[in-house]
């Protein structure tokens, strides 16, 4: 069972339906009233516990938002989830598209917002896509595309691409075609990117392209010396602050 952080111990542990099987969804409620409901989605061997995705459901629960972060197949880092080498972008994206739609049915009538980590970003850019009704999206450590990732392990040398080939052999094909700009390009929803400026998984440059792909950006921020991980004080207030810019 995953360990989670102090803000999600009292929080639901919900079974949600897919074609996946049953998937583990973490339900944190912020009081009554909620603002609206967000969909948190993790990276490649994720969890909703890990630090930087504890950091971005602090900062909706302190705004009210009900957050909604699911354990999606084929991570290392959640026991039962499916063997993490099976891990794909297409997989990834589908599987949080599937919560996406339980949220919709689950409360139909408030305000449904999604947010992601890593490949977590890269599946809600292509769920807001196909959402005009999602009130915004905030994207951190957000690759637009595989061949990102692939030109960074390449730019590390050494045997980074071996590597992921023989963690994730069909997660290493789709480098090649994964591409989230032509949805990020009909996004209607505001968009905000956090990222880290020292990010060697998702250079700079190409956080900054994903947050230019959308029409309708409203804010860019990246913390100094900060990795692809990024979680602390500095990071929870730029959070806030995006939050701000997005009208959540």
């Amino acid at each position: 069972m995953t360990e989670f952080p102090l803000w999600i111990t009292n929080a639901a542990r919900v079974e949600v339906s897919t074609s996946f099987g049953a998937l583990t969804a973490v339900v944190a409620e912020p009081g009554p009233p909620a603002v609206g409901t967000v969909l948190l989605v993790h990276g490649r061997n994720g969890a909703p516990g890990q630090p930087q995705i504890a950091e971005i459901a602090r900062a909706y629960l302190a705004r009210g938002w009900r957050v909604v972060a699911p354990e999606l197949p084929n991570s290392s880092a959640t026991a039962g989830s499916g063997p993490p080498e099976q891990v794909t972008f297409t997989r990834h994206t589908r599987a949080a598209a599937e919560v996406w739609a339980w949220v919709a049915e689950e409360w139909p009538d408030a305000p449904r917002a999604l947010a992601g980590h890593s490949i977590g970003a890269f599946a809600v850019a292509q769920l807001a896509g196909d959402s005009p009704d999602a009130h915004h999206v905030l994207a951190v450590s957000p690759p637009m595309s595989g061949r990102v990732l692939y030109l960074s392990r390449e730019a590390m040398g050494g045997n980074a691409i071996e590597l992921v080939r023989q963690e994730a052999p069909d997660y290493f094909a789709e480098m090649a075609t994964a591409d989230a700009e032509p949805a990020l390009k009909r996004t209607l929803a505001p968009l905000a990117v956090v990222t880290g400026a020292s990010d060697g998984l998702v250079p700079l440059r190409d956080a900054r392209a994903y947050f230019t792909a959308a029409p309708n950006g409203r804010f860019f921020a990246a913390l100094p010396d900060e990795h692809h991980c990024p979680a602390g004080e500095a990071c929870g207030g730029m959070l806030s602050a995006a939050l701000s810019a997005l009208g959540a």
